[in-house]
C-alpha cells in the first residue's frame, strides 16, 4: 500500500469516515511504520485511545461510586427509622402546640407564603421603632 493510500486512510479517520477494519489497519500500520510523515498521527491516535481508555475505567468507578451513595442513604434513611413507603404526615409546631391536621397544617403553610411574597412591604421597621423608643 502506498505512501497516498495512508494520507487518504488518515484523513478519512479525521473525518469520521472511516470503519472499523480501516481504523485496524491504520492502527497497525501506525505501529509498524519508521516514517517520520506519521509521527503526528500516530500520537493523536495514541492519545485518544489512551483517553478513551482513562474515560472507561473513570465512568466505572463513577458507576461504582454512585450505587455506594445509594445503597448508604437507604442504609442511613432506614437506620434512622424513616418510612420509605410515602407517609406524607403533616406535623406542625406553632405557640407550644403540635398540629397533626393536614388542613390546618397546610393552610397555615399557604398564609405564611402568601405574606412571604405578596406585593405589601410588610411592616414598617422605622415606625414600629419610633412608636417603642417615643
Amino acid at each position: 500500500m502506498t505512501h497516498d493510500y495512508w494520507n487518504t486512510l488518515v484523513n478519512k479517520y479525521f473525518e469520521a469516515e472511516t470503519t472499523p477494519e480501516e481504523e485496524r489497519r491504520l492502527r497497525r500500520f501506525l505501529a509498524e511504520t519508521d516514517d517520520p510523515a506519521f509521527d503526528d498521527v500516530r500520537a493523536v491516535m495514541g492519545f485518544l485511545s489512551v483517553r478513551k481508555e482513562r474515560h472507561a475505567a473513570e465512568k466505572g468507578v463513577r458507576r461504582w461510586t454512585a450505587s455506594v451513595a445509594v445503597a448508604a442513604s437507604l442504609i442511613l434513611l432506614s437506620v434512622l427509622g424513616l418510612n420509605l413507603a410515602g407517609r406524607a404526615d403533616c406535623v406542625m409546631y406553632a405557640y407550644g402546640e403540635k398540629t397533626t391536621d393536614r388542613t390546618v397544617v397546610m393552610n397555615d403553610v399557604s398564609d405564611i407564603l402568601t405574606d412571604l411574597f405578596s406585593d405589601d412591604q410588610g411592616p414598617d421597621v422605622a415606625g414600629q421603632l419610633t412608636e417603642l423608643f417615643n
